[in-house]
């Protein structure tokens, strides 16, 4: 005689709490993010959160010296909450006949696809990394990671990861630096990391993509605390029977947001594969000499190490070539007049030190 046991039935609250309790570890970017559930409850769908800056280094101060003040600044980062959600359907049969759990393996793998999405979303949030946090390679070598730490500054030290696709992967581990995982430890092991190299631990991820839009391919090393993801509110699980069909459509979503907290404990390796066309970041404004302009750039465009900004005036993006060496001159800086010749726009074109540009945008003159 068939009997109805407890782990056949579909309770939302026990899988919510399943599903909650799993949310994460399909998330290769958790290691370096900090989750935060202050804000679950609260009403509101746009957050605005602080990124402080440094206050800057202390002083010698002699005795009955004045101690001199540093000014806590802050950056406001806002995000919209988004909701991820994803469903499954159980008949009846699979359900009370299946072998297995078919039940928990829904709450598992509703949990599995929300992390998918997350983790996505996280990687596109780095993808927007300002341009002087990226360090350009053409191989992935020990020696591109250690010229890429240099990014961090006079604090190279501590916990940190190197995220990395197959390809990546199989280029490291043929490097004599680079030392397995199973010499680093049983806990590397248990948190999925394949090898170290310079002090990175080395994390495989499959959704680093050569990225059509911005015409790059990157790889991340990133500090814990670098991405923060708030949780609005925990995973939920709902339930739909269709006796007609006699099967249950299971439910499952979470509403989060997720934003780069701190860009100074990221850095990408980014290997330049066509000519991107920016949208915005430069604007013109008219200079005190006649037909003169001075060009504003926003601060996250600021150029790599080893390329610069080169501009012509132009009336369209002719000359701009990939792997063709462009023909402007270097930008003079910021607050230099540029003549822009009676043409209506300007080219400003980021060029490696062949002068071969990766990314221009057309900046137009005011009327």
């Amino acid at each position: 005689m068939s009997e109805t046991m407890k782990q056949n039935l579909i309770i939302p609250e026990v899988m919510g709490e399943m599903a909650d309790s799993l949310f994460g570890q399909k998330m290769s970017l958790m290691k370096v993010c900090k989750v935060d559930t202050t804000l679950e409850g609260v009403p509101g769908d746009t957050l605005k959160f602080p990124c402080f800056r440094y206050i800057g280094k202390a002083e010698e101060v002699p005795e009955n010296g004045d101690v001199p003040l540093g000014v806590l600044t802050a950056d406001t980062t806002e995000v919209k909450v988004k909701k991820f959600a994803k469903a499954v359907c159980l008949t009846d049969e699979a359900r009370l006949c299946g072998f297995g759990d078919p039940v928990g393996e829904a709450a598992r793998q509703l949990s599995y696809a929300i992390d998918h999405a997350v983790d996505e979303e996280m990687y596109g949030i780095l993808k927007n990394l300002p341009l002087r946090q990226k360090s350009v390679y053409d191989t992935l070598t020990a020696d591109t990671v250690a010229d890429a730490l240099t990014l961090f500054g006079d604090d190279p030290d501590g916990e940190k990861y190197l995220f990395v696709d197959a390809e990546g992967f199989a280029a490291l581990r043929k490097d004599p630096g680079y030392i397995r995982a199973s010499d680093l430890g049983q806990e590397t092991i248990f948190f999925g990391v394949v090898g170290e190299i310079w002090g990175c631990r080395i994390v495989l991820s499959s959704r680093l993509k050569e990225d059509a839009e911005t015409k790059e391919k990157n790889y991340y090393i990133l500090k814990p605390g670098a991405l923060r993801l708030v949780s609005k509110q925990k995973t939920i699980i709902e339930k739909k029977r269709e006796p007609e069909k006699m099967r249950d459509t299971i439910f499952a979503s979470r509403h989060l947001a997720c934003y780069l907290y701190d860009a100074q404990k990221a850095i990408a390796l980014t290997k330049f594969t066509g000519l991107e066309q920016l949208s915005g970041g430069m604007t013109l404004e008219r200079g005190e000499t006649l037909g003169s302009y001075i060009l504003r750039m926003e601060a996250h465009l600021q150029p790599p190490g080893g390329y610069a900004w080169y501009v012509k005036p132009a009336d369209s993006a002719m000359g701009i070539s990939y792997q063709t060496a462009y023909q402007g001159a270097p930008w003079p800086g910021e607050g230099q007049e540029i003549p822009l010749q009676d043409k209506s726009y300007l080219q400003a074109v980021l060029c490696d030190s062949q002068k071969m540009p990766v990314k221009y945008l057309l900046v137009e003159a005011p009327l």
